[in-house]
Formats: C-alpha cells, structure tokens, sequence
C-alpha cells in the first residue's frame, strides 16, 4: 500500500468512528489516537519527538494528543513539552513502568501508542501502528534489529546478546513469535490494554505488557522501523541490572503459568542457557 493510499485508508475509517459526544466536557473526550512519552530529563529531544508526533497525526487526518508523563525531570523538561502542545502528566514514583501506565491509563484515545521521548523512535511511523489496528489487530510492536537500524543507535551487547537472549527467552517460556521484545515502540487498542495487569514498575514493564498480551491471546502484528541514535539526554537502561530483572519477572510469571509450567522443554532451555544469562550478582 502505497503512502497516499494508507493515509486515505485511516481518514476513511476515522470518519466512520462515532464523532457525536455532546454534553461531554473537552478533556473527556475519546480521540482516535493517543500518542504516549515516558519522560525523564529529556529536554533535549522531547520537543522534536512531539512536533514529529504531531506532524505524523495531521499527515493521518485523525484526532489525536499526544500525553508526556514526566517522572520527576530535573531540567526544562516539562516547559518544552507544554510549548510543543503536549498534554503532560506527572508520575512521582520513579520508573519506566510506572510512567508509562500512568500514560496509558489515562490517554483518551481508542488507539494507543507509546514510544520513547529520546529521539530514538521516528513518530513518522505512525500510520505503520494505526492501520492494523483499524484491521483487526489488537496490538502492533515494532521490531528495531533490522537494516534500519542507524549506526550506534543500539550498543553491541544489547543489539546481539541481551536483546536477542531474552526475546527468545520470552518466546520458549510463552509460546510468543515476538521479533524484539524490547522495543518501546508499540501500539494497542485502548480496550485490549485495559484487559491486562501489568504491574511492573520498571524496565520490566516492557516484558510484562507482552506476556500479559500473549496469555490473552491478542491478536499481533510486528513491523520494521528505523531505530536512531540518542537526540540527548542519559540512558536510563542498566545492562545487567534491568536485564535480570526482565528475566526474572519472565521465570516468576511462567511458574505461576498452568498453561506453560508443565513444558519440560522450558526447563531444559533454561538449563543449557544457564551460562549466558545474567546473574544475579551482577545486577
């Protein structure tokens, strides 16, 4: 499907969604689509990430916000995102996790999409996680280890150990076909999330969301996209730290799991990979 045709494919939809909310407050409002940023510290590049974001929902032609939910910035943060026309939120309790529910949670569109804040992620991709959606879709998740990928965007331990470990990881112990399980760009429709319990508070939240999607059977779709370099600010991401426990919650949720707890072949993976999996003590 060529440009022009998947923009004409949304418009067409959106127009066939329910537009009749008289007597409802503004702020109350569904929209077609929720555009949600974790932010910590990112005063260099949450301004780009909205105004692309924002582009990207004009080029659709389809009603949309776009929520910053600010997890205790210390810099301009917040300033930036309001003068770019962001809805911001504030999350006290530190953490990725807790971030991005409190987003989700609290977005008014029927389509959600959540991505990161440092620059990494090209919000141009919009339409790529709003049109399967519209088809049937219940969740799309973007998949970064592809020739997209621009040079240093991704450090070599996690683009060709950590990353593909624990995508496979995931995938023994639930039965998933995900490509790159950690990828934060992804979208949901707003009822299929508000079926799952994802209580993790940090990194983690990443593996949680679609362990939970996949023990509900959510129908998924997963795209390449073009994964950049840092626009500023630190990585939040500890290797080792983070790395455990994404493990971790993933052996905790599949030994409570009776539809995976008796597959033998769980046990002799998690065996023979021993070696390469973090450790605790190196967390």
């Amino acid at each position: 499907m060529t440009d022009h045709e998947t923009r004409l494919s949304v418009r067409m939809e959106a127009r066939e969604a329910p537009q009749a909310q008289n007597g409802v407050p503004v702020h109350e409002r569904q929209i077609d689509v929720s555009i949600v940023m974790p932010c910590l510290n990112e005063v260099e590049a949450v301004g780009g990430c909205i105004e692309e974001a924002k582009a990207a929902l004009a080029n659709l032609g389809m009603s949309g916000e776009v929520v910053v939910v600010d997890n205790g910035s210390s810099d301009d943060s917040v300033a930036v995102a309001r003068a770019a026309g962001a809805r911001v939120l504030h999350e006290p309790d530190r953490g990725y996790g807790n971030a991005c529910r409190k987003g989700l949670t609290e977005a008014r569109g029927r389509f959600l999409v959540m991505g990161d804040s440092d620059g990494t992620y090209d919000f141009s991709d919009l339409p790529n996680f709003v049109l399967p959606l519209l088809h049937g879709a219940d969740m799309v998740v973007g998949n970064r280890l592809n020739q997209s990928m621009e040079p240093g965007a991704m450090p070599w331990l996690h683009r060709y150990v950590g990353n593909p470990l624990l995508t496979k990881t995931m995938n023994v112990l639930f039965a998933g076909v995900i490509k790159d399980a950690h990828c934060g760009l992804r979208s949901i429709k707003k009822e299929s999330f508000q079926e799952l319990n994802v209580r993790a508070s940090g990194m983690e939240f990443a593996s949680e969301f679609l362990i939970e999607a996949l023990e509900h059977g959510a129908r998924t779709e997963q795209v390449p996209i073009r994964y950049r370099r840092r626009s500023g600010g630190k990585p939040k991401l500890r290797t080792f730290r983070d790395g455990v426990r994404h493990l971790r919650l993933m052996i905790k949720r599949w030994r409570t799991s009776p539809a995976t707890r008796e597959d033998t072949r769980v046990e002799q993976y998690i065996a023979s990979h021993s070696s390469e999996l973090p450790q605790a003590g190196e967390a």
